[in-house]
C-alpha cells in the first residue's frame, strides 16, 4: 500500500526500482557496520573460552582463541601452535598466567579464560612485548597495554644461533645439541663440547610447521615435531630422512616423543588424546591407539619409558591420570588416577598419589618413575616394577614454582624445571632428598621449559623468555654459559 502512495506521487516505475535498490543496500550496510561495530565493542572479552576433557578433542576455536594464544604467550612464554584452537597447551598458558595474575585467589586457576581472566590479560602488561601480541591485544580487548617497539621488534630477527620461540630440546648420541624454533620454522644445532653453532636448518623441504618439541631414538636420528606431522632428520650429517605427514597416523598436534628400546617412536596427540607408535628403523606406522576409556588419554603432554620396558604416558588434565603401557604390544597395564589408582585385572581403586594436572615424567635408574603436579607444586614417585606410590614431595623448601618438565640424569640426580620460579631443583634419586635449589638470576632461567643432558655431564636448558639456552655443569650446577 505504501509503496503504491510513493509512486503515486510521481516516482517512474524505473525510479521505484532505483528506490528500493538503495535503501535494501544501505539496509544491508548499515546491519554490517552495526554488526561489525557491535563486534568491535565487545572484542572478545565477552566470550568464555576454554578446553575440553574427558576424551573430547580441543575445546573453544576462532579468531578471539589466536588471539587468547599470542596474548598468553606474550605473558608466560610458554610456546606453543597458535592455531585457533584451545587444547592442552592453551590451557596450560592460561593456568600459568593465572597464578600470576591471581596469586591469592585460587579460585581463579582454572583454565577458563571467563570476565576476570579477560579483565587480567587486557590491563597487565605482557613480558613479551612484541608486534604480534600488541596487535593480539589490541584486537581481543580493543587496546594494547604498551606502545609498539621503535624502529624494530627486538625478537623479529633470529639471534645469533636462530633462537626464536623455544620449547623443546635434546642431545643426540655425538655430542651435539638440537633445538627447534618455532618463530622461524627451523632447528638449531650446537656442539655441546665448545657451544659453537653447528648449523641452523630451515629449508623448506624439512617440512618444520611450528616446530615445538625434539627427540633422539636408538639409532641416531632425531625428530622433530611440527603442528601436525614429523620431521626425521640424521644427526650424523644433518640430512633429512622423511617427513611424516600421512592421514593415517592421526599427528593431531603431535608433542611428547618417547623412543624405547625395540627401536619404536611413541607419539602423543595432544589435540586428540591419542598415542602414535611408529617403527623407527623404516618409518612405519604401528598402530594409533585412541580408546579413551582404555587408555584414559587426555592432554597427554608427556612421556617416558622404563627398565622394564613400558611407556608411562602423564595426562595433564585436572583429573589427573598416568597411563602404563607394555611396549612390546601395546597393551594397557594400569591407569593410575589422580586420588586413586585403578585397577583393570582387579577392578578396584586402591591408592593416592597426589596428581593434580600431571605433566613432565621421567624415569631415573633406579626403576622409578618421577612425575611432576603443575597446579599443586608437587612430585610424585612411584616404583615402576609394581606401580606402588613411594611418595609425593611438596615440602616448601623445594622451591617448587609450577614445575613443569622433570629429567634424571645419568649420575642418580632429578632435575625439575619451574617456569613460575625460574629456577632449577636439584634432588637425590637414591632417596629423594634436595640437592639444591638454583634460582640465581646470573643463570639467565626465564621462564626456562625444557631440559637435557649431555654427554660431558653438562645440563642444557631453554628459556622460553628472552629466546636463551643456559648451560650449567651438572657436577655443581655452575653457569657455563648463555646461549643468545
Amino acid at each position: 500500500m505504501k509503496l503504491r502512495k510513493i509512486n503515486n506521487k510521481g516516482f517512474s516505475h524505473v525510479e521505484m526500482v532505483i528506490v528500493v535498490l538503495v535503501v535494501a543496500v544501505l539496509g544491508l550496510v548499515g546491519w554490517r557496520v552495526l554488526k561489525n561495530t557491535s563486534h568491535a565493542g565487545s572484542n572478545c572479552t565477552g566470550q568464555t573460552l576454554n578446553a575440553s576433557a574427558n576424551g573430547q578433542y580441543v575445546g573453544s576455536t576462532g579468531q578471539c582463541v589466536t588471539y587468547l594464544q599470542i596474548i598468553s604467550i606474550g605473558f608466560t612464554g610458554i610456546q606453543m601452535p597458535v592455531d585457533g584452537l584451545f587444547g592442552p597447551l592453551t590451557r596450560l598458558n592460561i593456568l600459568t598466567f593465572q597464578r600470576t595474575a591471581f596469586p591469592t585467589d585460587r579460585n581463579q586457576w582454572d583454565g577458563i579464560v571467563g570476565p576476570k581472566t579477560w579483565a587480567k590479560l587486557c590491563s597487565l602488561v605482557p613480558a613479551n612485548r612484541t608486534v604480534e601480541v600488541y596487535n593480539a591485544q589490541k584486537a581481543a580487548c580493543g587496546k594494547a597495554t604498551f606502545n609498539l617497539p621503535g624502529d624494530k621488534d627486538p625478537t623479529s630477527t633470529p639471534t645469533d644461533y636462530g633462537f626464536g620461540w623455544l620449547n623443546g630440546i635434546t642431545s643426540d648420541s655425538l655430542g651435539h645439541i638440537w633445538v627447534p624454533n618455532m618463530r622461524y620454522n627451523s632447528l638449531t644445532e650446537i656442539n655441546a663440547k665448545d657451544g659453537s653453532l653447528v648449523k641452523v636448518y630451515s629449508d623448506p623441504s624439512y617440512g618444520f610447521k611450528s616446530p615445538i618439541q625434539v627427540t633422539t631414538d636408538k639409532l641416531g636420528h632425531i625428530w622433530v615435531a611440527n603442528s601436525n606431522s614429523l620431521t626425521e632428520i640424521n644427526a650424523k650429517d644433518g640430512s633429512l630422512v622423511k617427513v611424516y605427514s600421512d592421514p593415517s597416523y592421526e599427528l593431531n598436534g603431535p608433542y611428547a616423543m618417547t623412543a624405547d628400546d625395540q627401536g619404536h617412536l611413541w607419539v602423543t596427540n595432544s589435540n586428540a588424546f591419542t598415542l602414535t607408535e611408529i617403527n623407527a628403523k623404516d618409518g612405519s606406522l604401528v598402530k594409533v591407539y585412541s580408546n579413551y576409556n582404555l587408555y584414559g588419554f587426555s592432554w597427554n603432554l608427556a612421556s617416558t619409558t622404563d627398565n622394564l620396558g613400558h611407556l608411562w604416558v602423564s595426562n595433564g588434565d585436572i583429573s589427573g591420570r598416568l597411563t602404563e603401557i607394555n611396549t612390546n604390544d601395546g597393551s594397557v597395564v594400569t591407569v593410575y588416577g589422580n586420588v586413586r589408582e585403578y585397577s583393570f585385572e582387579k577392578n578396584t581403586f586402591n591408592k593416592n598419589y597426589g596428581f593434580n594436572v600431571p605433566y613432565g615424567i621421567t624415569s631415573d635408574n633406579l626403576g622409578h618413575i618421577w612425575v611432576v603436579n603443575l597446579e599443586k607444586d608437587t612430585i610424585t614417585e612411584l616404583n615402576a616394577k609394581d606401580g606402588s606410590l613411594v611418595k609425593v614431595y611438596s615440602d616448601p623448601s623445594l622451591g617448587l614454582n609450577e614445575p613443569i618438565t622433570i629429567m634424571a640424569d645419568n649420575s642418580g640426580h632429578v632435575w625439575v624445571v619451574n617456569i613460575l620460579g625460574n629456577s632449577l631443583t636439584e634432588l637425590n634419586a637414591k632417596d629423594g632428598s634436595l640437592v639444591k635449589v638454583y634460582s640465581d638470576p646470573s643463570l639467565g632461567l626465564k621462564s626456562p621449559l625444557g631440559i637435557t643432558s649431555d654427554n660431558l655431564g653438562h645440563l642444557w636448558i631453554v628459556n622460553s623468555i628472552g629466546n636463551t639456552v643456559t648451560e650449567l655443569n651438572a657436577k655443581d650446577g655452575s653457569l657455563v654459559k648463555i646461549y643468545k
